[in-house]
């Protein structure tokens, strides 16, 4: 069995061992995560894509979100995130 995490709205959601924050908890249950990325709207995350969730911060796996929300938290920073490659 998973991993439950706390998560509550208003967390601070990361991707990997980032330092920038990509976006907030809108809600949770226990399928999965609500992420609103600014200016990029709501996504929602599954569970099982979530590394680690302690005191307010959320941290993703990056190569495991879709696609469209990769792009999304790249725009954010300038990067660009590719299709993993494995």
């Amino acid at each position: 069995m998973a991993v439950q995490f706390r998560i509550e709205p208003g967390d601070e959601v990361f991707v990997d061992d980032s330092e920038y924050v990509v976006g907030h908890v809108r809600r949770a249950n226990p399928r999965e995560v609500i992420v609103f990325v600014e200016d990029r709207g709501d996504f929602a995350v599954p569970r099982d894509l979530i590394r680690t969730a302690l005191n307010g911060r959320v941290m993703l796996f990056c190569r495991k979100l879709p696609l469209p929300m990769r792009a999304a938290i790249g725009h954010l920073h300038g990067e660009t995130y590719e299709e993993d490659d494995a």
